[in-house]
């Protein structure tokens, strides 16, 4: 199993980034952050949307719920359940299912509750309930809660919960789920979608003051240029006239606007409510450039696989590593003899360390057997790249290099690491691997080098995917011949 450290972290989903994002420009602006409620009641909806509503109320989701079935048990049925449990309380049995109807043994509890008290086993407790017909033919009962469609319909009871008690003016914002009962899921349409809005409410507080603040909470998510036109046909819990689509860019992003007097008398809320809201995913869609919100929300099964040469990079990785602080200060101790002698004739054998290394009295070289040839192979000094969608080994000195490759290393993105990188980080997670298994003697090398994994490189799986579905490829290839040799207990002076 793969162990988990303290460096390994996690990406966030995008929507939460900007969620994060959003939180920041509101309290930064000075406004407060609340929770509003997300079940609405169908009354609410009428007092803000009047003779609008039955229009507003379709596209709502209503709860419903399950009724409890009031369940008698007659000769047959007892008959079955005694060929499952034959000893059975049936009077014990009744209890249950009457309390269950009345509310005081939740649904989820109910084989619990029936395997403690009539000290049957879980399987007889499922069996039994599986025989009762009164179970299989619950339905649904809709009630007259709708989930949240828009922010709006949860603001009007905050405000009123609001108003007497907190200063003016009140600065709110809230970020959080709408419900909308679209017809279809597209790349325009979802049917659960995160909306950030704000409202001030205060005496003095004018329509034009609202857009200047309009204009500002945008420009911190930048977004400029911003346009307001007003709206032909004004939502009903907007005062006429007051409603505004912003645009930046000629893209609308925000809706604005003064509630409406009727609306808010209906509520009983005494002073002018300006409201500012926007859809979070449509901002991902236009600062991202895209124009499909699913592959926004849910890209694990939308997203058209895309990488840009910075992502694949991610990717590539040194696959092992020593565990230990020990270990990685021998991975630079290591590289350092590695660049001070690699171009020595062979063969040769430099002394690299020699002392204690976690409790173990161990020596350490580099080394090369063969004849003719140097410490290290010509392409350990290649450096991983990523250019144009594809992985190359570059070597480092300039001159070596094609015209393509040159353009490479000029134009790509630097991986962070050459194959000598990741060959001596897999020498020393094997010392770290010979300690542990207290060994005596043990012999690393690299050879040739025809992919990746040959030099403790790994490609992760999207990177290789997108590789090759773009007909590109990974040339980490070459001689890299690198090898090391371990002894313990045999300290040099």
């Amino acid at each position: 199993m793969k162990e988990w450290t303290k460096e390994t972290k996690g990406k966030p989903h995008n929507i939460h980034d900007l969620i994060q994002e959003t939180r920041e420009a509101f309290m930064g602006m000075g406004f407060n952050e609340v929770e509003n409620q997300v079940f609405i009641p169908e009354d609410d909806v009428y007092k803000q949307y009047g003779s609008e509503a039955p229009i507003i109320l379709d596209r709502c989701y209503y709860l419903a719920g399950l009724t409890r079935p009031d369940i008698g048990l007659g000769k047959n049925q007892m008959k079955s359940i005694r060929e499952i449990s034959p000893e059975l309380d049936f009077e014990s049995f009744t209890k249950i299912l009457r309390e269950y109807r009345e509310g005081s043994v939740e649904g989820d509890n109910l084989s619990e509750e029936m395997m403690n008290r009539l000290k049957i086993g879980k399987c007889e407790a499922m069996n039994i309930i599986d025989i009762i017909p009164e179970f299989k033919t619950i339905t649904p009962v809709a009630s007259r809660i709708t989930l949240r469609s828009h922010m709006t319909a949860a603001w009007y009871p905050t405000l009123v919960a609001m108003q007497d008690t907190y200063e003016l003016p009140l600065r709110l914002f809230s970020v959080g789920l709408r419900f909308r009962r679209e017809q279809k899921v597209d790349a325009t349409h979802l049917r659960v979608h995160y909306g950030a809005s704000c409202v001030v409410m205060d005496n003095d507080f004018s329509l034009d003051d609202g857009k200047k603040l309009s204009y500002e909470i945008l420009s911190k998510l930048r977004f400029e240029n911003n346009k307001f036109v007003k709206k032909t046909a004004t939502s009903n819990y907007y005062e006429e006239n007051t409603e505004f689509e912003i645009y930046s860019d000629d893209i609308e992003i925000a809706d604005c606007g003064m509630y409406s007097k009727v609306s808010l008398s209906n509520y009983g809320i005494k002073y002018p409510v300006f409201n500012l809201g926007f859809g979070l995913e449509r901002i991902l869609m236009v600062r991202r450039d895209e124009e499909d919100i699913r592959r926004i929300m849910y890209p694990q099964f939308y997203r058209v696989l895309n990488l840009s040469d910075e992502e694949i990079a991610e990717n590539v990785k040194i696959k092992l590593e020593p565990k230990t602080e020990e270990g990685k200060k021998l991975v630079e101790l290591l590289k350092k003899y590695a660049e001070k002698y690699g171009n020595e004739k062979s063969p040769c054998r430099f002394l690299v360390y020699s002392g204690s290394f976690l409790g173990k009295n161990i020596s350490i070289y580099l080394i090369e057997k063969e004849e003719n040839t140097k410490l290290l192979g010509p392409a350990a000094f290649n450096e991983v790249y990523v250019y144009e969608g594809g992985v190359y080994g570059i070597p480092r000195d300039a001159g070596k290099l094609a015209k393509k490759l040159d353009e490479v290393k000029e134009k790509g993105i630097y991986a962070g690491f050459s194959y000598l990188d990741a060959v001596l980080n897999l020498f020393a997670a094997g010392i770290e691997e010979f300690i542990r298994k207290e060994k005596k003697e043990a012999f690393f090398q690299v050879k040739m080098a025809k992919t990746p994994a040959d030099v403790n490189i790994t490609v992760g799986k999207a990177a290789r995917r997108f590789i090759t579905s773009k007909n590109k490829g990974i040339y980490v290839k070459g001689p890299v011949f690198t090898a090391l040799e371990v002894n313990a207990d045999a300290v040099k002076e």
